[in-house]
């Protein structure tokens, strides 16, 4: 891993991981409003609308701690090029899992984290098409 292009593939993607911290903020905004919303809600379909809403909201704060967590891991590799072995038997022990005889490739670490950032920033959207969804059918609920 010390050769240069990797170094800068891994800046990159710390850059990524720890903008998640922005669509983190974006979802505790919406799920507070959310919850602020479903408190003052009748029974039905509305409540249903904004529980959606909270419940995407609980599951992007499982998303951001994932992507926060990468990105501590992966700013650690960064700074201790040629290490990826050590770590994963640093992680295996902490995770009270059987090492695995290969060391997994760069190239696989990437892609999981980049799915991970996706996940994250669908589940927001999600979210926020949940709370458009909840005002929009309390506003026709209103007239």
């Amino acid at each position: 891993m010390a050769n240069p292009e990797n170094t800068v593939r891994l800046r990159v993607l710390v850059g990524f991981l720890k903008a998640g911290r922005v669509l983190d903020h974006g979802s505790s905004m919406l799920l507070l409003a959310a919850l602020v919303l479903a408190a003052r809600a009748g029974a039905g379909l509305e409540v249903l609308i904004l529980g959606g809403a909270v419940l995407l909201g609980l599951l992007e704060k499982y998303l951001a701690w994932r992507v926060a967590l990468d990105a501590e891991f992966f700013a650690l590799l960064l700074k201790q090029p040629g290490k990826e072995k050590a770590f994963d038997e640093a992680l295996a022990e902490f995770l009270g899992r059987p090492l695995s005889a290969d060391v997994r490739p760069m190239s696989s670490r990437w892609r999981g984290a980049r799915q991970l950032v996706r996940q994250q920033a669908a589940a927001v959207g999600a979210q926020a098409l949940a709370m458009v969804a909840g005002v929009v059918y309390s506003a026709i609920k209103l007239h």
